[in-house]
């Protein structure tokens, strides 16, 4: 934020003595008689009510002086933050199981699964603004869908562009977490957790999700599980998740509706907080010397005039 300012505002009170010092000299420059020099004629003697020009420009600059003295400057006001922000991984599941619609979203409309997951995802991204965040899908193969960033309109629109079926169909719960702890294992001095969101069991890819939760705690990466939809329409596995979970010193969660899937952001939101430190600071830039400048100028004005267009005869 940028405002003007005196620094020294008292001293415009001066101004007030201006009127006064202008009315007694002028009725000192009415006792004196003026001429005029001009190319074309003779010193002669001027009108009883004389030009006061020179007297202008001295209290222009009689003003000038004042006003700068006063110390006018542009303050701007900063905020320096220093932020802290955390490496978010967030895998989601794009299997066709999430294409269920065994949810309702806020508004009351019935919705699939990987839908109300975009939508909570997206609030998710939205409070986290210091954080670097990335972002993985899968079905039978991973996908990196952007890699960990602080643009998150751009991670944002990624997101929007998702949908159930995209890939090879199947649950490829470990290759997932692997990928996620392959963009995350080398930023060692930032706390990283990954969020991974599914619906079902693993049953493809290269590596366990047991073993895959072992290499994560290794690098010392905690993960967030969440099991999505109604278990009695699709088989998932809650042991494997919750082992996940327990293994990185994360946290296993089930969502059966919407209302939850939002809470369980909320929560995961609440206990992985970013720290920052704020330092407020601002500049000031001097305008002084343009006071001074115009003061100087209006000198030089007023003794040019006394010197060549008006002089007193005595």
């Amino acid at each position: 934020m940028t405002t003007f300012a005196f620094k020294h505002l008292w001293v415009l009170f001066n101004l007030l003595w201006l009127p006064v010092w202008y009315w007694y000299a002028v009725r000192t420059w009415h006792a004196k008689r003026f001429v005029a020099h001009a190319s074309t004629q003779a010193l002669a003697p001027l009108s009883t009510n004389p030009v006061k020009i020179p007297l202008l420009a001295r209290a222009l600059s009689l003003g000038c002086i004042i006003l700068a003295l006063t110390r006018p400057q542009m303050v701007t006001a900063y905020t320096d933050s220093e932020k802290n922000g955390i490496d978010i991984l967030l895998a989601l599941d794009l299997s066709t199981s999430m294409l269920a619609p065994d949810f309702v979203s806020s508004l009351g409309k019935r919705t699939t699964r990987i839908q109300a997951a975009k939508n909570v995802i997206e609030e998710f991204i939205h409070q986290r603004p210091n954080d670097r965040i990335g972002l993985i899908s899968f079905a039978r193969y991973p996908y990196l869908v952007s890699p960990l960033t602080l643009r998150h309109h751009w991670l944002l629109d990624n997101l929007k562009r998702l949908k159930a079926g995209l890939i090879e169909d199947g649950t490829a719960i470990g290759s997932a977490i692997s990928m996620g702890i392959n963009r995350m294992k080398d930023q060692a001095h930032k706390s990283r957790i990954i969020i991974l969101l599914t619906d079902g069991v693993n049953n493809c890819g290269t590596i366990s999700p047991t073993m895959a939760a072992k290499l994560a705690k290794s690098f010392n990466i905690k993960i967030y599980t969440i099991l999505v939809g109604n278990d009695q329409v699709l088989p998932a596995d809650e042991s494997v998740l919750s082992a996940i979970a327990q293994t990185t010193q994360g946290k296993f969660y089930r969502a059966y509706d919407f209302k939850t899937l939002r809470m369980i952001y909320h929560e995961i939101d609440t206990l992985e907080t970013s720290k920052h430190a704020a330092e407020d600071y601002q500049t000031q830039n001097d305008y002084f010397q343009y006071f001074l400048l115009l003061a100087a100028l209006g000198l030089i004005t007023e003794a040019l005039l006394r010197l060549y267009r008006y002089r007193v005869v005595s």
